[in-house]
């Protein structure tokens, strides 16, 4: 092809230039770049091209092209200008200052250069001084931390800023960078307490999602001078012992691979130092099990990050390699040891607290489930019946008691696990005969092995029949309150053991309802230990599924008080009861709301079993109970529940917390009170850690008072931004129509806020999402969908993905302008309206990618509503002004008609509507396209 023929080409891409049809200005300018073979006329392409799309917003593609010109000339000026400028966009200061500079060389006296330079070394110079303010803070909060003479408020001051600035990736590296670790190792041997707890946060921080700072500071502080940090009984608090635990969790959890940093293609040698590490780590912790040395917070800390970190998270993936090296090193026997002495921690060689024999039993279940094949646990089960019978062969009546307090500890863990144990000879035999001991400690670890035992309700049966009579008689003859007490729970366990079905009783009528009376009243009684209060909370846990008596205990303000405020104790092991009453109480246990009554005719026939609803099951009693709770503080306790960082606070557990939220917000009124609570600040972890059901209920949770709340008041600071990827898991085809719903009305208030909550709803990778349920058949998803995508097409990124050729938005929103609902076409219309104000090739593509784009823009700009009416002339306007074809086709449309009745009686829509009309016909009259109409 000759010379001219590409001469031709750039010619008519600078007309297509000067029309604003950007796109087919670059097709002709890259054919002639392919075809010339003169340099001059290819820097001009390559120019015009960069033009091109910086008028796109394509600003790599700009760059690209002027850096193409520039080697062809150094010194061009409009290629330096705007390779400044897509610089710039980019974020590339730095670059974009050396080519102001370059450019001010050449052109000294050009005063849009002079401003250019003069803009960019203002943002340089913040930016160096900004760094430079960093540096320094750093330097001066670790200066006044070491300093002995600074007073307490400037400490206090000085070390919350440096937590607060390790938190944030360029402040941590450079703490990292200026000395902190060596520093920071120093403070932790400060006997400031509040020096030595920032130190251990912000070396937290440091490490969170770094494996690389990890490492260094593991080995910088060692694993054993952070283990006696946790455990010391001389100098560490429970605070400081509490953020030694998160510390060392979030080394653990970046060495094991959560890493959210590029390693650079040193993974695997990076990896090989690590298993050592680890197991460094495991041992140590191992070893302070049962350390006598190790206080009982930090013996408790210690079983937890076993528990958390041992086993494997999934055990679908992976090996169990860790827990098979945790039974190898003795770590199993140090667990039963521990958790042997519960029954009475006062008696313990080691120090342990109330807490610790369920935190060992939380671990043992992690661990067994975590071995998974037969050969594994057929090893696990030796070393159980071998620790028990060697505690029975011992003969002593300590021992006996060690060894119930084992099996209590197993069933309420790897319940298979002990009742295995349990089968073994002469245990059931000892166990009954320990119930009739004179010592009440026997009495106590016996019937505690009892209770437990009847967890499953298939072995239920049996317990009933052999233990009923004798916990009835310990209830009544004991002296004891303590054995009254556990022997209470026990007949209410079995008791309970049919469920929420009334048709199954494992005791006479009425015989539920007087054993939650005596629970109640060692509840509410303040002058009994708080022990026995506990345990009658354990026992309304499993009476309260039958439906009398959760109506009792909701009108009963005391009791409800009194089971509330045991909830905000330190003692964690009351979480599972507390939660399990007020699942019960609300009714969101799992239940088969799927009744067939043709199943039931079956079953009647077959004479099969037919489970009975409780009377006071039904919807409106459930409702009246939820807003009693509330009213009587149940949210604040639930916070304080979840709020539990040890390993008690099982992902079962969290499940039935979030189900519990969930119903508590499905009335509006009570979504405040929630708020104000913090409940929506724990619903936010609860909706990203868990199982799917738990992470969906606190993630429905969020999405209610999201919908009906300021999300500025109810989620503060970098909340509503978390709150996005919880509502995405909501957006799942799994999840049911309301739940879909409920999370893009969410979506749609937050999308509101600003473009930082836009470009997030972007990152989470939710417009393919949106874009589905505007073509649901469902009229309320269509609605809230495109609702929430009028709300997105404010922010600058959207629309250029609302210009790409390959989606169909576009047409999708043309198309909704016809809908019958009123909402939807109003969100349909809004977002075209500012889609096509703000890019011609957006205007363009409506007549481009809808066959019956003229039908529906008629259909809004004759709307009832003058709000859609304003809305789809605007689109109108800007069609005619972007597009020549489109104009053409307006005219012979009825469009025209409209534009023509509008623009005469101001009546039909407002002045606004009016004054539109007239500006579109007055632009059809300036291209020729209609002769004058006199307006």
């Amino acid at each position: 092809m000759s010379l001219s023929n590409a001469a031709e080409l750039k010619e008519n891409g600078n007309k297509f230039f000067n029309s604003g049809i950007y796109k087919e200005a670059i097709e002709c300018y890259s054919r002639a770049i392919e075809i010339s073979e003169d340099k001059n006329e290819k820097l001009a392409c390559f120019k015009n091209r960069a033009a091109c799309y910086l008028k796109l917003e394509k600003y790599k593609e700009c760059t690209e092209d002027c850096t193409k010109a520039l080697e062809i000339s150094a010194s061009d000026v409009k290629a330096l200008f705007r390779r400044i400028k897509s610089l710039e966009k980019l974020g590339e200061t730095s670059r974009a200052y050396a080519d102001a500079r370059r450019l001010i060389q050449i052109e000294p006296k050009n005063k849009s250069v002079q401003e250019v330079c003069f803009r960019l070394r203002s943002i340089m110079e913040l930016e160096l001084v900004k760094e430079h303010s960093t540096e320094n803070r750093v330097q001066a909060m670790l200066q006044i931390l070491f300093d002995q003479n600074v007073d307490d408020d400037k400490k206090r001051k000085a070390g919350d800023n440096l937590v607060f600035l390790s938190r944030d990736e360029a402040g941590a590296e450079r703490i990292f960078r200026e000395g902190g670790p060596a520093a920071l190792t120093q403070l932790m041997d400060s006997k400031d307490l509040f020096v030595k707890l920032s130190a251990i946060r912000t070396i937290s921080a440091l490490c969170e999602g770094h494996q690389a700072r990890s490492l260094v500071m593991l080995r910088d502080v060692t694993i054993d001078r952070l283990c006696k940090c946790m455990g010391s009984k001389v100098d560490t608090t429970e605070e400081v012992s509490m953020a030694t635990f998160q510390l060392i969790q979030s080394i653990v959890t970046s060495l094991q691979g959560k890493d959210k940093r590029d390693h650079r293609g040193h993974e695997v040698a990076v990896h090989a130092d690590y298993g050592k590490d680890l197991l460094s780590i495991m041992l140590e912790l191992k070893a302070m099990l049962d350390d006598v040395e190790v206080s009982a917070v930090g013996r408790d800390h210690a079983i937890s990050l076993v528990a958390k970190n041992i086993p494997r998270p999934d055990i679908r993936s992976g090996s169990n390699a860790r827990t098979l090296k945790f039974m190898e090193v003795g770590g199993l026997k140090s667990m039963l040891d521990v958790g042997s002495y519960g029954f009475a921690p006062g008696t313990s060689p080691f120090p342990i607290t109330k807490n610790t024999r369920l935190n060992v039993s939380v671990a043992l279940l992690k661990l067994y489930d975590d071995l998974g094949g037969d050969k594994a646990r057929g090893v696990w089960d030796e070393k159980i019946f071998d620790y028990v019978q060697s505690l029975f062969a011992t003969g002593t009546m300590l021992a006996n008691k060690r060894a119930m307090s084992v099996l209590t500890c197993l069933l309420q863990g790897p319940f298979e696990s002990g009742q295995k144990a349990i089968g073994l000879k002469g245990v059931l035999e000892t166990m009954i005969a320990m119930t009739g001991d004179e010592e009440e400690d026997s009495q106590i670890c016996a019937i505690e092995a009892i209770i437990t035992s009847a967890s499953k309700q298939s072995k239920a049966t049996f317990v009933v029949e052999n233990g009923a009579t004798l916990l009835k008689e310990l209830f009544k003859k004991s002296e004891s309150d303590a054995v009254r007490v556990r022997a209470l729970v026990g007949l209410c366990k079995l008791g309970a053991s049919h469920g929420s079905d009334v048709s199954l009783r494992a005791f006479a009528d009425g015989s539920t309802v007087k054993l939650a009376k005596q629970c109640r009243k060692f509840l509410t009684n303040p002058s009994k230990d708080f022990d026995l209060r506990k345990w009658s909370a354990e026992g309304l846990s499993y009476l309260t599924l039958d439906g009398d008596v959760k109506e009792e205990l909701c009108h009963d303000e005391d009791a409800l008080k009194a089971l509330f405020d045991i909830a905000r104790t330190n003692d964690k092991t009351v979480t599972y009861g507390v939660v399990s009453c007020l699942v019960n109480c609300t009714n969101t246990y799992d239940k088969n709301d799927e009744v067939v009554p043709e199943m039931i005719e079956l079953a009647k026939y077959s004479k099969q079993h037919i489970p009975e609803e409780h009377e006071k099951d039904k919807p409106e009693f459930v409702k009246e109970r939820v807003r009693l709770l509330v009213e009587g503080g149940m949210v604040n306790a639930l916070v304080v529940l979840a709020n539990d960082d040890t390993g008690l606070l099982t992902d079962t557990t969290k499940e039935l917390i979030c189900r519990v939220f969930l119903v508590s917000v499905e009335d509006e009124n009570n979504r405040g009170l929630v708020v104000a609570a913090g409940g929506a600040k724990v619903l936010i972890p609860l909706a990203t850690a868990g199982t799917k059901k738990g992470k969906q209920s606190a993630a429905q949770a969020l999405a209610r008072i999201a919908i009906t709340s300021n999300p500025a008041i109810a989620f503060p600071g970098q909340r509503s931004l978390e709150c996005i990827r919880a509502f995405k898991q909501l957006l799942h085809p799994d999840c049911d129509a309301l739940q879909n719903f409920e999370a893009l009305m969410a979506l749609t208030n937050l999308s509101s806020i600003d473009d930082n909550h836009r470009r997030r709803i972007i990152r989470e990778k939710l417009l393919s999402e949106i874009e589905s349920y505007m073509l649901e058949e469902h009229e309320l998803l269509r609605r809230s969908a495109t609702e929430l995508l009028c709300n997105m097409c404010v922010c600058t990124e959207m629309q250029g993905i609302m210009e790409r050729d390959s989606h169909d938005r576009v047409k999708l929103l043309v198309l909704l302008c016809g809908e019958d609902d009123h909402a939807t076409r109003k969100a349909a219309s809004g977002a075209l309206a500012m889609l096509t104000s703000n890019s011609e090739n957006i205007a363009r593509k409506i007549r481009e990618k809808c066959k019956s784009w003229l039908d529906n823009l008629s259909i809004i700009s004759l709307d009832e509503d003058n709000e859609i009416k304003h809305r789809g002339l605007v689109v109108v306007n800007n069609v005619v002004a972007a597009c020549k074809f489109a104009a053409e086709d307006i005219v012979k449309s009825n469009i025209l008609e409209i534009l023509m009745g509008l623009s005469k009686d101001s009546t039909l829509g407002g002045s606004k509507v009016q004054d539109l009309s007239i500006s579109c016909l007055k632009k059809l009259e300036s291209d020729n396209f209609i002769q004058s109409t006199g307006l």
